[in-house]
């Protein structure tokens, strides 16, 4: 019993890591989104390919998500940091190595002699406070940021292309619109032309439809303007200065799921990736802590030798030139002007700062869902409201044709009807692209969308701690 009591006390020894444990902070207290009610959700948030269901706009995005820059270098940093893992990792081990050494040495008055040196070395630092574990700890925390960096960035990406790709559409069908206004207006102005030379109208009736006319020619450069610029922005999102990003069914063609479940606030901040970076931070910056506080205390280095040596090479493997080597380094810090403490000072504090990073994201994070959901309910009554509108308005402007037809209203009547439809119009096309803008917004807030390609992959990632 007495052989195993070195082996317990190494144990302990290595046991014992100063410094405070994370825990992960538990939300089953928050019930609400900042006043906005939370629903139990009973089945899980759609992956973005049930929520954008357009064939061109899922090719987008699965183009973004593989050629986009800032991609590219988030899963860089990710391999980075593991590697970063695997560094602080080693120093838990043993370094072992193999050296060949030859000299040559005359001292006076006597003649030359060689010596030749075939060792082996090991030497390992003993992590008595639990310094290097701590290290280790703070390195695999800072892993798990990386990727949850990374799964961030790839939620707005999906939400940038998606939002990109609604607002094209709305500048597409605004442009059918006005360009089939400027149509019927020419009609209009040829009708007010030949009624003017009969005496029928005035000539200020005429220069009215010429009025309507070039008002919706306006429209078609600024127009074009806002197409061209968003193509180039949703290029520039996808990484590919040729690619094809026109295409895809009309803004109005575009469906919306039923519903999009929120779930519980805590399931919230487990989904979003923002808060689990952050939390992961928090979790790198309190390991610090220890690493910081094990500097206060000793640290004790073990080493040995094992090889041969001899004067002559090939005696070199010969078994009287064996030698041995053990011992031991405890090192402990005296003076240092403070160094140390004021390191464990700063470690605390970035702790802190950290917590209170990761209680603002919270905040964040349920900010922005109610806001969401807010904007997300006020899209929907502002497209009804908008629907109607265009519906009364194209029967107004039937009647008044009618009328007009009939010689009992006027031009101006006729010109009236003729320019409420085109801004209902118009207003419509910006209240599909504003209710679509609202459910990419809400689905990002709601932290949907990122491990729908990426859960996978961080499996294939996972570091075995």
């Amino acid at each position: 019993m007495h052989k195993l009591l070195p082996l317990f006390c190494f144990t302990c020894l290595q046991g014992c890591a100063v410094g405070p444990d994370f825990e992960v902070p538990e939300h089953s207290k928050v019930t609400n989104f900042m006043g906005a009610a939370a629903t139990p959700q009973s089945e899980a948030l759609a992956g973005w390919k049930q929520i954008y269901s357009d064939p061109h706009l899922q090719k987008l995005i699965s183009q973004a998500l593989v050629n986009n820059q800032d991609m590219l270098i988030a899963q860089s940093k990710i391999i980075e940091a593991r590697a970063r893992y695997r560094i602080s990792d080693a120093a838990l081990w043993p370094d072992v190595s193999v050296g060949l050494t030859s000299e040559r040495e005359e001292e006076l008055n006597s003649s030359p002699e060689n010596s030749f040196d075939l060792k082996g070395y090991l030497s390992w630092e003993l992590d008595l406070f639990g310094s290097n574990r701590r290290a280790s700890e703070a390195a695999l925390a800072n892993y798990y940021s990386q990727e949850q960096a990374r799964n961030a960035l790839q939620l707005a990406l999906i939400a940038d292309v998606a939002q990109q790709f609604f607002a094209l559409k709305e500048v597409e069908e605004q442009l059918k619109i006005s360009l089939s206004t400027i149509k019927l207006r020419e009609k209009e102005l040829e009708i007010a032309r030949i009624r003017k030379k009969g005496g029928i109208i005035s000539g200020l009736e005429q220069r009215q439809a010429e009025v309507e006319l070039e008002s919706a020619k306006v429209k078609i450069p600024p127009l074009q303007h806002s197409e061209r610029r968003i193509i180039n922005q949703l290029k520039f999102l996808i990484g590919d200065a040729n690619a094809d990003v026109q295409g895809g069914n009309e803004l109005s063609v575009q469906t919306l799921p039923k519903q999009l479940p929120t779930g519980l606030p805590s399931e919230l901040l487990k989904r979003r990736p923002d808060v689990q970076q952050a939390m992961y931070q928090w979790q790198a910056a309190m390991a610090e802590i220890g690493v910081a506080k094990a500097a206060l205390f000793p640290k004790l280095n073990l080493y040995a030798e094992l090889g041969s040596e001899s004067t002559d090479f090939s005696d070199l493997l010969a078994s009287n030139s064996q030698v041995w080597l053990l011992g031991s380094e405890l090192l402990m810090p005296i003076f240092n002007m403070g160094r140390n403490q004021a390191n464990l000072t700063v470690a605390e504090q970035r702790a802190y700062q950290a917590s209170i990073k990761y209680q603002k994201t919270v905040l964040v994070a349920l900010q922005e869902v109610s806001n969401q959901l807010s904007n997300y309910q006020s899209a929907e009554q502002s497209y009804d409201a908008q629907r109607s509108l265009v519906l009364s308005s194209q029967d107004y402007y039937r009647l008044a044709r009618l009328r007009y037809s009939n010689g009992v209203a006027s031009s101006l009547d006729l010109m009236d009807a003729q320019r409420q439809l085109f801004s209902a119009e118009i207003a419509l096309s910006q209240a599909k692209n504003d209710r679509l803008q609202s459910l990419a917004t809400l689905y990002k807030a709601l932290g949907g969308g990122w491990y729908e390609l990426s859960e996978q992959e961080l499996e294939k990632e996972k570091v075995v701690d």
